[in-house]
């Protein structure tokens, strides 16, 4: 009898160890957690990854950091509705969806505070210089012309080190005179007025993509 209760006892305990074992939680099977959480790296941004949805955004940042608003679109032809994490703080960024109607799907991340803590690996932020891209990258970079509502945005790294990176930039520049910067046209780093000026000229936002193929 003694062995009897002794065997039965032994596989209660074993059987309690198996299910002390809890199985990982959906948040962190879905989620990239980052060391550090203002790094944004080519499939996260800190702990937020393609696999993140609207509930894990509210895990990751609680309920009252995170604020759904619509928004103009470009030219305001539209709105769109987007998330605010952190709004109106130096740490805000925007979440652009995929599907706006159930936020299950993120499209891009875009932060343009100033003081934006966010940055890449490499130490490019808001605030960077074109310089410190043209170092980075290794290769001429083009972008659109200042002063329109698509300016600035980096079309071109020319094959240098940032060309297949799903991280862009958009660029802003200090007040000119020089028409050649400005309105819907291209511009290249090996442009002379571009040269003269690129001291002036920095990162007015960063974003992530998710649907660009790396």
């Amino acid at each position: 009898m003694k062995k009897l209760f002794f065997a039965t006892l032994v596989i209660t305990i074993a059987w309690s160890c198996a299910n002390d074992k809890k199985p990982t939680p959906v948040f962190e099977e879905k989620m990239l957690v980052s060391i550090d959480s203002t790094l944004i790296t080519d499939s996260s941004w800190g702990p937020i990854s393609e696999k993140t949805d609207f509930v894990l955004l509210k895990q990751a940042y609680g309920n009252e950091n995170v604020k759904d608003e619509r928004i103009c679109g470009a030219e305001c032809v539209d709105s769109i509705d987007v998330t605010r994490i952190y709004p109106d703080s130096p740490k805000e960024f925007v979440v652009y969806w995929k599907d706006s109607l159930y936020h299950k799907a993120i499209s891009f991340i875009e932060a343009r505070a100033e003081n934006s803590p966010y940055h890449t690996a490499a130490g490019l932020k808001i605030g960077s210089t074109l310089q410190d891209l043209l170092k980075e990258n290794g290769k001429p970079i083009s972008f659109s012309g200042f002063g329109w509502d698509y300016g600035g945005y980096v079309q071109s790294f020319q094959l240098g080190k940032l060309d297949k990176s799903s991280i862009g930039f958009r660029l802003d520049i200090a007040e000119t005179n020089d028409n050649a910067l400005q309105g819907d046209t291209e511009l290249n780093t090996d442009m002379p007025a571009v040269k003269k000026a690129i001291d002036k000229i920095t990162v007015w936002t960063i974003s992530l993509s998710f649907n660009k193929a790396n």
